[in-house]
C-alpha cells in the first residue's frame, strides 16, 4: 500500500482527513471481513455493520465540506511510475459526500436484516464494501488515472453485487450487459481524458486541463463535450443510454439498488459538472440546449414507462431516468445561463441540479428499501399480486408512502423543495431578455416538459401505494404478508425523517448550495462574472414566494385538527359496520382496480408514444359461445431497446461468434496470424 500524505496539516483539515481515511480503512476491514464470513458460513453482519460505520464517517466529512471546512487534499503516492493516485474534496465533492454517507449508512443499516434474503458469498461479500468505497473515491479524484480507476472499480463490484452468488438468468443477462453498456461509456471517458491531456502537455491532473481545453479549436471541444455526454449520461441513465438500468437496478438486492439508484448514478452527473463545466467551461448554446432535451426527454419518458410497469422495483429504477432527467433540467439551465454571463442566475440553476440530486438519493433510497422489505414479506414485486399490505406491514406502508409523497413533488418534502427551484431556474432562463430566443424558447418547452413530469409522478406514485398497501390482498402470499425486520424499519424510517427535513429546511440548504455553486462558476472563464454571489440569499425559497417551514407546520397543523376531529366525530356518533353492498355479492380482490386496470387510460392517451400491444385469448364452453376463461396480456413497446439495442445485441453475439473460430487453439494458425500482422505493418509503415 502507498503511503497517503495528507497536504493541508490544519485543524479543520485533518479533521476532514482522519474521518475520509478512516472510512476507507473500515470499509478495506468490511471486505476482508465479508470475505471471511462467507468462508465461515455465518451471516455477514459484521460486514454491513462495519459498511455503515465507515458510512456514518464518510456522511460527517460531507457536512464539514459543506458547512465550509477547508478542502481535503491527499496523495497516495503512485501506483505505477507515471500515474499518481491524487484527491482533492472542496465543497462540490462534498454534496455528493453527503449523498454517499446519507445513503450508504441506510442501506447498511437495512442490510443488517436484508442479508439472509439474498445469498452470500465471498464475491458478493467483499464487493459492496469496495463498491461504497470507489465511489468515495471517484468524488475525490484529481487526475484522469484516479479517476478512472475508482470508476472501473466501481463498475466491476457492482456488476458482481447485482449478478450476486447464486443468480439465475436474469440477474446474469443484467449484470452483462450493465458491464458491457458501462466499459462502452469508459471507452468514450478515455478518449475524452486523452484528448483533453494531449492538449494540456501530457498532464494527467484536472486542474491542468482547463489552459488546455481552452486551445483546443471548436469541433474539438464540441467532440469531447459529446465524448463526455455519452460516458457521464450512460452512466446516470439519461435517454436513450438508460438501456441497462430497468434491468441491473431490479437484479440487485434491495439494499443494493437503493445505492445504486440513490448514489451512483450521480457519480454520472459529478463527472458532467467536474469534467464537463469545470475544464470545457460554459460553451456554445448547444451544449446547454442538448443537455435541456435530454432531460425533458428523459423526465417525460421515464416516469411515462415508469407508469406502466408492474413491477415495483422496475418502476422505481424507471422513475430514476426522469429524476436524472430533472436534474439535468437544472444543468443545462445553468450553462446556458453560464455561457451568456449570469453567474448569478446560473449558480441558482446548478443549486437546483445539487438539491434534487441529493432529494432523489434520500427518496430513493427510501422507495428501494421500501420495494425490498415488501418483496421479502410478500414474495413478489408484482404489483398486480399485492394490495392490502398497510393492515399487516402499517409502518412500511406509512415510511413508503412519505417516500411516494416527496417524489411526487408534495409540499411540503424535499422533492417539492428542488423541483420547485428547478421550475424557477428554467422559468428565470425563459423570461431573460438577455438570452437568444431559441435559448427561451427551450427553456419554456422545458418548464412543459417538468409539469408534465410532475402530473404523472404524482399519478404513478398513487399507482404504486396503492396497488402495493391498499384494498384487499390480491394473492395468498401477500395476505400472509409480515412487517418489515426491526433494522429495515429504522433504516426506513431515517430516511422518511431526511424527506420532511430537507423539505422543511430547504431555504438554508438551498442558499448553501448556490453559494457553492456560484463559487464553483465564479471560478471559471465567464463574462461579468465578477460578483457570481450578489444579491443570492437562499434563492425563491426564502423569497417569499414558498415557505417550506410555513408549509410544514400548516400541514401538521392540519392533521392534528383533523385527527381531534375524527376522534370527536366517533365519540359522538354510533357507528355500525356493515359489509360494502356490491349486488349482494360480498367484495373480491378481483373487483378491485389493478394496477393494469389503473395505468390503461394514460397507456391510451400515450398510445402513439408507448405504442401498448396486447393479446387476449378467450376460450369458451364446449359447444357455446359462452365465454368460459379469458387470458389478457399487455405492455408497451420500448422502441429503443427493441428495435436498435436489441439488433446491435444480435450482430455483437453474431459477431463475437464468427470471431471466436479464430482462436482455434493451432499454435500454427496463431504464427500465422503473426506473420499477416507483421506484413501489414511493414507495408503501411513502408
Amino acid at each position: 500500500m502507498p503511503a497517503v500524505e495528507i497536504a493541508d496539516p490544519a485543524f479543520g483539515a485533518g479533521l476532514e482527513s482522519w474521518l475520509w481515511a478512516g472510512g476507507l480503512v473500515i470499509l478495506a476491514v468490511a471486505s476482508i471481513t465479508g470475505v471471511v464470513e462467507s468462508h465461515g458460513g455465518r451471516a455477514p453482519r459484521l460486514s454491513v455493520a462495519l459498511s455503515a460505520l465507515a458510512c456514518a464517517a464518510i456522511l460527517a466529512l460531507g457536512v464539514l465540506l459543506l458547512a465550509g471546512g477547508s478542502p481535503l487534499s491527499a496523495q497516495a503516492g503512485s501506483v505505477i511510475s507515471f500515474a499518481p493516485v491524487d484527491v482533492h474534496y472542496d465543497a462540490l465533492a462534498g454534496v455528493f459526500v453527503i449523498m454517499l454517507g446519507i445513503v450508504g449508512f441506510a442501506a447498511s443499516v437495512a442490510a443488517w436484516d436484508g442479508v439472509h434474503h439474498a445469498p452470500f458469498n465471498a464475491i458478493t461479500g467483499a464487493a459492496y464494501p469496495v463498491f461504497l468505497g470507489s465511489m468515495l473515491l471517484v468524488f475525490g479524484a484529481a487526475n484522469a488515472f484516479a479517476f478512472l480507476l475508482a470508476w472501473e472499480l466501481m463498475a466491476l463490484s457492482s456488476a458482481a453485487l447485482v449478478v450476486g452468488a447464486k443468480p439465475v438468468h436474469e440477474q446474469v443477462a443484467a449484470g452483462y450487459l450493465y458491464l458491457a453498456v458501462t466499459h462502452l461509456a469508459t471507452a468514450a471517458l478515455v478518449v475524452a481524458f486523452a484528448v483533453l491531456a494531449t492538449a494540456s502537455g501530457g498532464s494527467l491532473a484536472f486542474a491542468d486541463w482547463s489552459a488546455g481545453a481552452a486551445t483546443l479549436p471548436p469541433f474539438g471541444r464540441d467532440g469531447v463535450f459529446a465524448l463526455l455526454v455519452l460516458g457521464f449520461g450512460t452512466k446516470a441513465g439519461v435517454f436513450p443510454f438508460h438501456v441497462w438500468l430497468p434491468r441491473a437496478h431490479p437484479a440487485a438486492p434491495s439494499h443494493v439498488s437503493a445505492v445504486m439508484s440513490g448514489v451512483m448514478i450521480k457519480t454520472g452527473i459529478f463527472g458532467l459538472i467536474r469534467v464537463g463545466l469545470g475544464v470545457l467551461g460554459p460553451g456554445p448554446d448547444a451544449w446547454g440546449l442538448l443537455l435541456l432535451a435530454l432531460g425533458a426527454v428523459s423526465a417525460v419518458l421515464g416516469i411515462l414507462y415508469a407508469l406502466m410497469e408492474h413491477d415495483l422495483k422496475r418502476l422505481l429504477a424507471l422513475s430514476s431516468i426522469d429524476n436524472i432527467g430533472i436534474v439535468l433540467l437544472g444543468l443545462g439551465s445553468a450553462l446556458l445561463l453560464a455561457g451568456h454571463g449570469l453567474a448569478t442566475a446560473a449558480g441558482l440553476a446548478l443549486a437546483a441540479a445539487l438539491l434534487h440530486g441529493l432529494n432523489h438519493g434520500v427518496f430513493k433510497a427510501l422507495l428501494f428499501l421500501g420495494a425490498g422489505a415488501v418483496q421479502a414479506a410478500a414474495g413478489t414485486r408484482n404489483l398486480n399480486r399485492l394490495g392490502g399490505l398497510a393492515r399487516t406491514m402499517p409502518l412500511t406502508a406509512l415510511l413508503f408512502g412519505v417516500g411516494a409523497a416527496a417524489i411526487a413533488g408534495l409540499p411540503p418534502l424535499n422533492g417539492f423543495a428542488s423541483e420547485w427551484l428547478t421550475f424557477h431556474a428554467l422559468i428565470g432562463t425563459g423570461a431573460s431578455a438577455d438570452l437568444p430566443p431559441v435559448v427561451r424558447s427551450g427553456a419554456l418547452v422545458a418548464v412543459g416538459a417538468l409539469a408534465l413530469t410532475v402530473a404523472l409522478a404524482v399519478a404513478c406514485f398513487v399507482k404504486a401505494t396503492g396497488a402495493t398497501f391498499l384494498a384487499l390482498p390480491r394473492s395468498a402470499d401477500a395476505d400472509a404478508a409480515h412487517e418489515a425486520e426491526p433494522a429495515e424499519r429504522a433504516a426506513m424510517a431515517f430516511l422518511a425523517v431526511l424527506c420532511v427535513a430537507l423539505g422543511v429546511a430547504a431555504a438554508p440548504v438551498a442558499a448553501r448550495l448556490t453559494e457553492i455553486a456560484g463559487r464553483f462558476l465564479g471560478s471559471l472563464p465567464v463574462a461579468n462574472a465578477a460578483d457570481p454571489l450578489a444579491a443570492v440569499t437562499g434563492g425563491p425559497l426564502a423569497a417569499g414566494t414558498v415557505a417550506p417551514a410555513a408549509l410544514g407546520a400548516a400541514a401538521l397543523l392540519g392533521a392534528l385538527v383533523g385527527m381531534v376531529a375524527m376522534r370527536r366525530g366517533r365519540r359522538r356518533e354510533l357507528v355500525r359496520a356493515t359489509p360494502t353492498w356490491t349486488c349482494g355479492v360480498l367484495p373480491e380482490p378481483a373487483m378491485e382496480y389493478t394496477a393494469t386496470s389503473y395505468s390503461k387510460l394514460l397507456r391510451l392517451f400515450f398510445r402513439r408514444v408507448l405504442l401498448p400491444a396486447r393479446e387476449v385469448h378467450v376460450e369458451y364452453h364446449p359447444g357455446t359461445s359462452i365465454p368460459s376463461t379469458m387470458h389478457y396480456t399487455g405492455g408497451v413497446t420500448h422502441v429503443l431497446e427493441q428495435h436498435v439495442f436489441g439488433p446491435l445485441h444480435a450482430l455483437s453475439v453474431r459477431g463475437s461468434s464468427t470471431v471466436r473460430r479464430l482462436q482455434n487453439g493451432s499454435v500454427q494458425v496463431y504464427l500465422a496470424y503473426a506473420l499477416i500482422g507483421l506484413v501489414i505493418l511493414l507495408a503501411v509503415g513502408r
